[in-house]
């Protein structure tokens, strides 16, 4: 039952994550280290990706959602596969992000910056992933890629004055990259792209062609 809500409200797995990756240090590296996360549904398994720079409590993860003593989780170095990127490569790619716009004609009366929207239709979804690529160190070609899946997340955070109502338009993109420049593109894979990453956006997967 667990595991069925925290499906419907990133803000339950975020809080998970956040505390599998806890370290002992409690210092100044708690806000700056890198970690993405994703929710992937490969056949008729359901997963939980992490990329973080600290190896993660998976024991903790599996006890509140997984299933203790079948599956404990797997952990694996990324360093290789960042180690083989090269220009030119072509890899096969998915990617769920928050493609969005900031208007800054409207104001957030909370930030005072520019309003944002998301986009909604596959076609701005996929401008908005190519605008990305440009300084993110691959490009892509508009008939080598799709959006599969597209939704709106709605989910409510506690925040300084009560609970605060979160909504989010996730997408999930799939198709074929060119690394443009390996090392840039390094960066991407382990910064991750775009809004929201701490609900499960941002987080590129990549894997060869022949797969």
């Amino acid at each position: 039952m667990e595991t069925i809500r925290a499906l419907s409200s990133p803000q339950i797995i975020h809080g998970a994550v956040e505390a599998a990756v806890e370290t002992d240090d409690r210092g100044s590296e708690q806000g700056q280290r890198r970690l993405l996360w994703r929710i992937d549904y490969l056949t008729d398994k359901c997963s939980l990706l992490l990329l973080s720079e600290a190896p993660p409590n998976l024991s903790l993860l599996v006890h509140q959602f997984g299933f203790p003593g079948v599956h404990e989780g797997e952990t694996k170095s990324y360093l290789p596969l960042l180690d083989r990127l090269r220009e030119g490569q072509r890899w096969r790619f998915r990617l769920r992000a928050n493609p969005v716009r900031s208007s800054f004609k409207e104001k957030d009366e909370e930030t005072g910056r520019g309003k944002v929207f998301a986009h909604v239709t596959p076609e701005q979804q996929k401008q908005w992933l190519i605008r990305k690529s440009a300084t993110c160190g691959f490009s892509l070609e508009p008939d080598e890629f799709d959006v599969i899946h597209s939704e709106w997340k709605k989910f409510s955070k506690n925040q300084t004055g009560g609970r605060h109502q979160v909504t989010l338009r996730t997408v999930t993109f799939e198709g074929i990259l060119t690394v443009v420049d390996p090392v840039l593109f390094r960066q991407t894979l382990i910064k991750g792209i775009g809004r929201a990453k701490a609900y499960g956006c941002g987080l590129m997967t990549i894997m060869p062609m022949g797969r």
